[in-house]
């Protein structure tokens, strides 16, 4: 939301009508009053247009320095009655650019002021109207109070401006985390994805060299394994990629992206499928299913199947050929526990990589909690219990979604 520049009068142009209005006061009085025509008094006529043209030149340096500038005006308007004008334009700027208090106070001064002009001009007290000094008092309320309101307004109009401003820099905020979400949520489901296909494909090739007495049948099945584990890492690449070309593609849904075909996400019906390729692998896995005749929806059953998968393939990578123990049980609370667990890889199995790290970012954002990820009792063991009803997405979750707008 950007905040579009009003265009009106510029500052030159106010100096221009604040000094044409100040002269127009001192021809008002010298001019058009008799009693202070050239005619009637000579001498104090020319102070008097002096004073007049000098209190139109001050109010040129109220947007600088309106008290001073006011009072100096004030000053001028002792002496010189042509200076009344000058006056309320020094007093409308100060309750603009001062808290009206301040241009009320100097208001008043400019007020008290008055009878001094009477004595200079060698006037009796009786000839001072009561009249003339509500009138001149009116006249400074009425200016305060007008230039108090246009303050007020300013004041308003700035502080929408800087709401606006302000909204606008937290949407962009706000964008710049849901892009930092979505790619965190594409290199995690990268990771998820091509990480377990990949593994296994490395690890059917190394059973494949080491096994020199296998007979040509079996080597052709190993070699089908191993391309059909690599064409589907290709495909899942695929697809992932068409997400990020098409942003209003669903990654969860069936449908072509580009030319690779979007697989369905899978849940934990597919778990077995899951074991049965960690199994062809190498890896001895026995899997623990106690989950029959519950029903687990299938944002809970995802994330359990994505969890299993990492940890399978962490295992397979740092400990081949170990034996791994997968149990799955319901826990209080209406929770799914997932619990994996392998004995200690070697000292050297390999360096460490980030899938604990997503293991426990999805574990957040379904709403559940890690229960162990380390060495436990001579085992590394990695447990986690899942809600099965749908948890509120996060606050990063929800803008990962919008920003795929702005991602592609």
């Amino acid at each position: 939301m950007a905040v579009v520049p009003t265009t009106g009068p510029t500052p030159r142009f106010w100096d221009a009508g604040a000094v044409a209005l100040s002269l127009l006061g001192t021809y008002l009085v010298l001019w058009v009053d008799p009693a202070t025509s050239p005619g009637e008094a000579p001498a104090w006529w020319w102070v008097d247009l002096a004073g007049g043209v000098a209190a139109a030149g001050v109010v040129l340096a109220r947007r600088r320095a309106p008290v001073g500038s006011a009072l100096v005006v004030y000053a001028l308007a002792v002496p010189c009655t042509s200076a009344w004008l000058a006056g309320a334009v020094a007093t409308f700027s100060l309750a603009v650019r001062r808290p009206w208090p301040t241009a009320a106070a100097l208001g008043a001064f400019s007020l008290a002021l008055g009878p001094l002009q009477g004595l200079l001009r060698l006037q009796s007290p009786e000839s001072a109207s009561w009249g003339s000094f509500a009138w001149a008092a009116g006249t400074t309320v009425v200016v305060v109070a007008t230039g108090a309101a246009v303050r007020a307004r300013h004041e308003l109009m700035d502080s929408l401006v800087e709401r606006a401003e302000r909204a606008e820099r937290e949407a962009a905020l706000r964008a710049d985390a849901a892009r930092t979400a979505e790619r965190t949520r594409i290199a995690r489901e990268m990771h998820d994805v091509l990480a377990h296909r990949l593994s296994m494909v490395s690890l059917h090739a190394g059973a494949l060299a080491h096994r020199r007495t296998a007979s040509p049948d079996e080597i052709r099945d190993a070699l089908e394994v191993v391309r059909a584990g690599a064409r589907e890492a290709l495909v899942d690449l695929r697809a992932i990629l068409g997400v990020l070309r098409d942003p209003d593609a669903d990654p969860s849904a069936p449908g072509e992206v580009g030319t690779a075909a979007i697989a369905p996400q899978p849940t934990l019906a597919d778990l077995d499928r899951l074991v049965d390729g960690v199994r062809a692998a190498g890896t001895p896995v026995t899997l623990h299913h106690g989950l029959d005749g519950v029903t687990v929806p299938d944002e809970c059953g995802r994330t359990l199947y994505r969890i299993t998968q990492e940890t399978l393939t962490n295992a397979a990578r740092h400990a081949p050929g170990r034996p791994v123990e997968v149990h799955l049980r319901t826990a209080e609370d209406g929770e799914v526990e997932l619990d994996v667990s392998n004995p200690l890889p070697s000292a050297g199995a390999g360096p460490p990589g980030n899938g604990l790290l997503g293991i426990t970012e999805r574990v957040e954002l379904a709403g559940g909690r890690v229960l162990s990820r380390g060495p436990d009792h001579g085992r590394f063991r990695v447990a986690v219990r899942i809600p099965r009803r749908s948890e509120e997405r996060s606050a990063d979750e929800r803008p990962a979604v919008a920003a795929r707008e702005e991602i592609a």
